[in-house]
């Protein structure tokens, strides 16, 4: 099954209420647990794990409007963009008439060049546009990995989301903040889409308007070509013709003009020459630029209107990170839990506290985390057997003191049991909490850090070390990062 847009915001909503520090008490880690095994029942064995995690996001959004309709959650189609898109598309084709293209020579009404600048500049612009857009295309088939979005896109992700939530300022949401940020992120590509298909509308209507214009004009005025020069010594009638020969070869094609030829051209040298009717110019420089700028807007049009409608239907949100490994597990039919295993390291109260809620917001509210009491492989070296089983965890972290001395036949060889005895795949991930040790001397601590990197290291394992005592936000992203790393 594949997810379109609107369920693929629906799981990022719920995943930020299941991940957010501040939910408004409106979804607890019992309702998770409820909304998990309510999803499963419903779609069934056979349902893929996309038709498994979309409707479990469906139905959590439903019962929160069922238990407070007051606080009800409905994300919407927004509007506004789509009306400031077509807003932008009349706006432009309205300038574009309104730009009088022939009235260029002020000195004398009337008369044109016969390399009309504006005309020429429209047509170059859009060719540089061209290039610049094929060369973007080119070095991305050779980039790899996500690309960043950028700011104008990202506000973009963030209007379209607050729309989406339609919530006046009374209805600010503590978690609304970080669902606009994580789906900015999210739908950049498809933003960009839209933003592209916008833009290369309004270029190709405000293209349309000018040279609409420039028939209506055409078709009331007398107007008579030729063209002068001072540099009589750089430009004559031969360069003059190279120009027009490039620039009006669509036009030329297309309607099966010719293209006049040099003698021709220096007979329209100003002065002496008063010029000739400038129908035939008229129409060699509509046709030209609808070949050169309409028809190639058009298809970028068509491009993106289709990238945005396949995106639409089929949204890529990735699903490899910790979060949507606690529900593949349940979709499995698997215990979805996070055993946490101290090793001879008694945690407080408030270190557990800590440790439950980094590791909730990382995997969401549908994991069961367990804190074990602490392993010690003293008299009984089998000891490290009793919290961990081999099957049911998503992730078994392992918690040392800084402040104890690092050891390789301990505190390596109890990873290295852990390892041998749970599921393969299964993260093992060693913590050492720097909370503990003392931080005035700088570099003392340093060297404590390196001297139990240099153990796990041979080990084979890469320590995380964390303050668990304060932690604070860049704590949880080192342990979100490594979780959904080792994923």
């Amino acid at each position: 099954m594949t997810l379109t847009e609107h369920q693929a915001q629906q799981i990022t909503l719920v995943r930020v209420l299941e991940q957010t520090q501040n939910n408004g008490a409106i979804w607890s880690a019992g309702d998770a647990h409820e909304a998990t095994r309510a999803a499963r029942d419903l779609v069934g064995a056979k349902a893929s794990f996309a038709e498994f995690v979309a409707r479990r996001a469906q139905w959590v959004l439903e019962e929160v409007s069922r238990r407070s309709p007051d606080r009800a959650i409905q994300l919407r189609q927004p509007r506004w963009p789509f009306v400031a898109a077509q807003v932008l598309a009349v706006f432009a084709l309205a300038s574009g008439f309104m730009t009088d293209l022939l009235a260029t020579n002020l000195m004398h009404p009337g008369q044109i060049n016969v390399i009309e600048l504006p005309m020429v500049l429209l047509i170059v612009w859009n060719l540089a546009f061209f290039g610049w857009f094929f060369v973007k295309w080119v070095a991305r088939l050779f980039k790899r990995g996500k690309q960043p979005i950028g700011p104008v896109i990202e506000l973009i992700g963030k209007w379209r989301a607050s729309e989406s939530l339609g919530f006046g300022g009374k209805r600010q949401r503590p978690w609304a903040d970080s669902f606009k940020q994580d789906w900015s992120q999210l739908s950049g590509p498809l933003d960009t889409a839209r933003l592209k298909m916008a833009a290369s509308l309004g270029s190709m209507m405000f293209t349309l308007g000018a040279v609409a214009h420039l028939i209506y004009r055409a078709a009331f005025d007398h107007y008579t070509a030729g063209w002068k020069t001072t540099l009589t010594s750089s430009i004559d009638a031969s360069a003059v013709h190279t120009i027009v020969s490039w620039v009006l070869a669509p036009g030329s094609y297309f309607l099966n003009r010719p293209i006049p030829d040099v003698r021709h051209i220096e007979s329209l040298r100003m002065p002496p020459s008063l010029g000739e009717g400038a129908e035939n110019w008229i129409w060699l420089y509509f046709a030209s630029v609808l070949a050169w700028v309409v028809i190639p807007r058009l298809y970028l049009v068509a491009l993106n209107g289709f990238v945005r409608w396949r995106m639409r239907r089929n949204f890529p949100l990735p699903m490899n990170g910790a979060y949507f490994t606690t529900l593949r597990a349940a979709w499995r039919g698997q215990r979805i839990g996070v055993s946490v295993v101290p090793f001879r390291y008694e945690l407080s109260p408030a270190l557990r506290g800590n440790l439950s809620t980094m590791l909730a917001r990382i995997y969401g509210l549908a994991v069961d985390i367990t804190i074990d009491q602490p392993v010690l492989m003293g008299t009984d070296g089998q000891d490290w057997k009793n919290p961990v089983k081999r099957e049911g965890h998503v992730a078994v972290i392992v918690i040392f003191n800084l402040a104890a001395t690092a050891e390789a036949d301990a505190h390596g060889a109890v990873l290295q049991a852990l390892r041998k005895a749970i599921e393969d795949g299964t993260p093992v991930v060693p913590i050492v909490d720097t909370g503990a040790y003392r931080q005035d001397d700088a570099e003392r601590f340093r060297q404590r850090c390196n001297q139990w990197s240099q153990i796990l290291d041979k080990m084979k394992f890469k320590p995380l070390f964390l303050d668990l005592h304060r932690a604070a936000a860049d704590d949880l992203k080192l342990l979100n990062d490594r979780l959904n790393h080792d994923e």
